[in-house]
């Protein structure tokens, strides 16, 4: 399971680093899909269809870093998205802005699941104090 390690990698891979090398390679050999508006096409196709369907699901589960995960996913098709309509400073913006609060965002959750203790399903996690 990718969401079983230490919440710093979690915030480390799932935010600043594996995750975004594709929008940022798509974004860096944007000149290579200028010429091409069938890769265009294509791009925008993937862009929006994975930004719906990881929200669909992100909507619909019961662990905290799995919702996390899925809300990165769907980020990411709104950046391919944005890419796919050649609106990469756009979409390279979003990349930064996404990968500084995601990874705040892991270090928060892993502090709500340490008081719970180490209980991940938002289920089980009423009466927070």
């Amino acid at each position: 399971y990718a969401m079983e390690g230490p919440t710093p990698v979690s915030a480390l891979i799932h935010a600043a680093t594996m995750v975004t090398a594709g929008v940022y390679l798509t974004a860096r050999c944007s000149p290579m899909f200028e010429y091409s508006m069938f890769s265009l096409k294509i791009i925008t196709i993937i862009g929006a269809s994975t930004a719906f369907f990881a929200s669909t699901v992100g909507l619909v589960q019961n662990d905290f870093k799995k919702i996390v995960a899925y809300s990165t996913c769907s980020q990411l098709g709104y950046m391919f998205f944005a890419c796919g309509l050649s609106n990469y400073p756009l979409a390279i913006f979003h990349l930064s802005n996404h990968a500084y609060f995601k990874a705040l965002l892991f270090l928060c959750s892993g502090a709500v699941i340490h008081a719970m203790g180490d209980e991940q399903d938002i289920r089980k996690m009423g009466g927070l104090r």
